[in-house]
């Protein structure tokens, strides 16, 4: 072999050996379409879940309300040391909680408290629970009024005048997950004004203001 051709021999391997590392180090074409695509669709999964975020699992305030209240005993009772006659009330109450998300509500241990004429005469624990999503169930609650707490004088005129008013709060805390991981607390208000007429003792009239506390 002339020297000549040594020389082409060798110009043309380095020249094939630098065209093959050029092909090693660039990219196929056909994978950059691929990676366009997959951030694509990334994205448009990453904006569907905000919008159910924000539209169909919005938190929404669920709704505790009093549906009935009934005197479900009387029972009078004599302070020897006063004399003085005193008059317990039992009442059974049944509370209705909805919750309108897409998501299970669960609450805490909730509380009812009676008021009369600006005094706390009673109140009531409510035991947990778990409503699931979009769904309604009843709450029941039996609840003794302290007579010791009623103020006697605006007892007596009341009895006298044959009614009794007052005042029935609950409050239910809870939270709301959606997804299985965002969670969101609420709590849950009910205000109730409650006529009870005497000697019936029958609930003659019940008005309710409801709202949530996020």
């Amino acid at each position: 072999m002339t020297k000549t051709e040594e020389q082409s021999l060798n110009k043309r391997t380095t020249t094939e050996l630098e065209g093959q590392q050029m092909k090693s180090t660039k990219k196929p074409f056909y994978k950059r379409p691929c990676c366009g695509i997959t951030t694509a669709i990334l994205l448009l999964l990453l904006i569907t879940i905000i919008i159910l975020i924000f539209t169909v699992f919005k938190v929404r305030d669920p709704t505790i309300t009093l549906t009935s209240t009934t005197v479900s005993g009387v029972a009078p009772r004599v302070d020897l040391p006063t004399l003085r006659v005193e008059l317990n009330i039992t009442l059974d109450l049944k509370l209705s909680v909805k919750n309108k998300n897409y998501a299970s509500f669960k609450y805490g241990k909730g509380v009812s408290q009676v008021n009369y004429r600006g005094n706390q005469v009673g109140d009531v624990e409510i035991e947990p629970g778990k409503m699931g999503s979009r769904s309604t169930g009843t709450v029941t609650a039996e609840l003794t009024l302290e007579a010791d707490k009623f103020n006697m004088t605006s007892l007596v005129s009341d009895v006298i005048a044959g009614q009794l008013s007052m005042e029935i709060r609950t409050r239910l805390p809870g939270r709301a997950t959606i997804l299985g991981f965002i969670k969101k607390h609420i709590t849950a208000l009910s205000n109730c004004q409650v006529d009870i007429q005497v000697p019936s003792f029958e609930v003659s009239k019940q008005e309710c203001k409801n709202k949530a506390k996020l």
